[in-house]
């Protein structure tokens, strides 16, 4: 049984941040291991086009298609999947990833696939096939995490994470290999190429309201060994020559032991490389002892979750953290270690005043931070936030494919869209008109293609 693995976004879709992807690198692997042949398509790798991929579908050479579902990309999935069923009726179509995991019901109701998962699809993904090959008589309600339809009815199966994640194993980087994918950083910035993301842990503990996080992969952090995360970067840094590790999992500073076990293997290895947090760390996580080994293993930027200069708005968001943890964390960062920091703030929270967005915004001028992003709030499918906006009726006639961070689908009560752009141009320009910062910036400049990138993302985001 051969099977073609998708995303279905390219260049064309205006993407700014492109990586390896490492959902399908691990299905892929976890595919082969059980015997099936695997193809991935993924869009963003260079010169791929729609046209190319509506080309490599109408080879009909395989017998299940597996499209990687982001919200924005559900327009995409859906013309892949019509076109899957018109070559080959009898071609089965499974979908996961971010949107069938927030709405698992919804994507099986608009999105006309013969299957679904939630969460996790390592397990699941091969079970599947096994029984649908006739390879093993497994129940539908015993396949993980599987969505599926009985009697026409949707069937979500309990969401069960995968806890030893060492069994997953390596991604199938012969597959993702990191050189096929165009420079574009997560975060914009780099220090070295080529480079690559992986990931090291699963799920989150905190409650934070806008983020779907803990819906996908459950609200227990399950850490890979330090051993195995090791074992892939060596392949990663001997094989396809990888310089800088982008680590994108939001918690690898909240399991001490991996940090520090990664840590130490990196210097015991003595690889002249450079480690990067473009998605974020939990603050709190953070003391002296793994700033500095994080350090001496070559990190030099830390992307930090502040979200809010208000301490409603944190309140309100369930962030759990306050405006003096934050400057005492951020403080300790600066003072202890030379590594670069990126600020997250979210403007325009469903409870947000005016104020709290100014707060937000002096706040960002306060810390001794190098960079900010300001996002306005999201509201994804799956989230605490999101869920409480749709029973309050404040995302009616939504188009959730339409969301994504450059986009506004929602504007606090006492605010117009205007005057919420207004704020965003206010932090942009606030933050960053400053000699400190721009000097800084400069210094971060490595090439003409990365000045060209950088503002391929400023124009996106003032789109």
């Amino acid at each position: 049984m051969k099977v073609l693995l998708i995303n279905p976004l390219t260049l064309e879709d205006s993407m700014v941040n492109i990586t390896p992807n490492l959902g399908l690198g691990y299905l892929a692997a976890a595919l082969r291991d059980n015997g099936f042949e695997v193809e991935i398509w993924d869009g963003v790798k260079k010169n791929m086009t729609k046209q190319k991929l509506e080309d490599r579908l109408n080879m009909g050479d395989y017998q299940v298609a597996g499209f990687q579902t982001y919200t924005r990309s559900a327009r995409e999935v859906q013309a892949g999947l019509e076109k899957v069923k018109s070559i080959n009726p009898d071609a089965i179509t499974v979908i996961g990833g971010p949107h069938s995991s927030g709405d698992p019901e919804g994507s099986m109701k608009y999105l006309k696939t013969d299957y679904a998962f939630r969460g996790e699809a390592e397990i699941g993904l091969v079970q599947l096939l096994k029984n649908v090959s006739g390879d093993d008589a497994m129940e539908y309600e015993d396949i993980n995490n599987l969505i599926w339809r009985k009697n026409g009815n949707v069937v979500c199966n309990p969401l069960k994470p995968i806890e030893d994640l060492d069994i997953v194993g390596i991604p199938a980087w012969d597959l993702i290999n990191p050189n096929d994918y165009p420079y574009a950083p997560i975060g914009a910035f780099s220090k070295k190429t080529p480079l690559t993301s992986i990931s090291s842990t699963r799920g989150c503990p905190y409650s934070c309201t806008f983020c779907a996080n803990n819906t996908i992969m459950g609200r227990k952090v399950r850490a890979r060994s330090a051993e195995i995360v090791l074992k892939e970067m060596e392949l990663l840094h001997d094989k396809y020559g990888v310089r800088e590790f982008q680590i994108i999992d939001d918690n690898f500073t909240s399991k001490k032991s991996l940090t520090l076990g990664v840590c130490k293997g990196i210097i015991d290895r003595g690889w002249d490389i450079s480690l990067s947090f473009p998605n974020g760390v939990r603050l709190s996580t953070l003391d002296e002892e793994i700033l500095a080994l994080l350090e001496r293993a070559g990190c030099y930027s830390l992307g930090l979750g502040i979200e809010s200069g208000s301490p409603r708005t944190l309140k309100n968001m369930k962030k759990a953290q306050s405006v003096e943890e934050i400057k005492k964390q951020v403080n300790l960062i600066h003072r202890v270690t030379k590594i670069r920091t990126t600020g997250f703030f979210i403007i325009g929270y469903p409870t947000e005043k005016k104020e709290d967005i100014l707060q937000t915004i002096q706040l960002s001028k306060e810390l001794p931070i190098d960079r900010a992003q300001f996002t306005i709030c999201l509201p994804v499918p799956g989230s605490e936030m999101t869920e409480q906006m749709i029973k309050e009726g404040k995302l009616k006639d939504v188009d959730f494919s339409d969301i994504s961070f450059q986009n506004i689908v929602h504007v606090p009560e006492d605010m117009t869209m205007k005057e919420l752009k207004k704020y965003r141009t206010k932090a942009y320009m606030e933050f960053y008109l400053r000699l400190r910062i721009i000097l800084g910036l400069l210094s971060e400049i490595q090439s003409l293609e990365h000045v060209k990138f950088i503002f391929r993302r400023v124009k996106k985001l003032f789109s």
